[in-house]
């Protein structure tokens, strides 16, 4: 090595890495997943064919990414990039950490579609003269106390998701609590009564 070469490397001083190579914090890994993860989580919550079709697919996205993301950390450990690999495992830890609050946003999202452009609510027939949907009558008109709007994404045999307008709020009760009579209900008390999940004021989510 020349003397000049020597001089520009002094002794017990190395070269600042470059940028392919530094290890450094990332977020934008965990950012993309959330907004990712959030946004398949309203379209896959949307009642009807487009949930049905979605479904399958997001959770074979997710399925993929998941693989992707764990190579992709393990090579950033074997590279001792620790913090690269710790962001990347992030990527996929932030998303479940705040299932709770996604959930419960692309509910509201959902609840304002069908407040204001009929999301889940029955056909026109229907909405005049309610509708039977497992011999359970549901009353769909704007004057009525207790409004049911069917949220269910259409696998058979899979969970019934429906949204409950109670402005009585007794369908978050159990059922020997309710003071009104069970009529009101058609049906809904004995089936989500106390079990229903608040969503935001007089709307409730049930499951069954």
């Amino acid at each position: 090595m020349t003397p000049t070469a020597i001089a520009s490397h002094p002794a017990g001083h190395d070269p600042q890495p470059s940028p392919a190579t530094r290890d450094h914090w990332l977020l934008w890994p965990a950012v993309t997943a959330v907004v990712t993860v959030s946004a398949l989580t309203f379209l896959c919550g949307l009642p009807g064919q487009i949930s049905f079709t979605l479904i399958p697919i997001s959770l074979l996205v997710y399925l993929v990414a998941a693989m992707t993301i764990f190579v992709s950390a393990g090579i950033c450990l074997i590279r001792r990039r620790r913090r690269k690999s710790t962001s990347a495992i992030l990527a996929l830890i932030v998303p479940i950490l705040l299932l709770t609050p996604i959930g419960w946003t692309t509910d509201c999202m959902h609840l304002w579609l069908t407040t204001e452009f009929g999301l889940g609510v029955l056909n026109s027939d229907q909405v005049r003269r309610g509708t039977l949907i497992d011999s359970i009558y549901i009353p769909s008109t704007s004057d009525k106390p207790f409004q049911v709007y069917d949220w269910s994404v259409g696998f058979a045999g899979g969970t019934n998701t429906f949204l409950i307008h109670d402005i009585t709020d007794e369908i978050a009760l159990p059922l020997p609590q309710h003071r009104y009579p069970l009529t009101l209900e058609n049906g809904f008390g004995e089936v989500c009564a106390g079990r229903v999940k608040h969503l935001i004021g007089h709307y409730y989510v049930c499951d069954f």
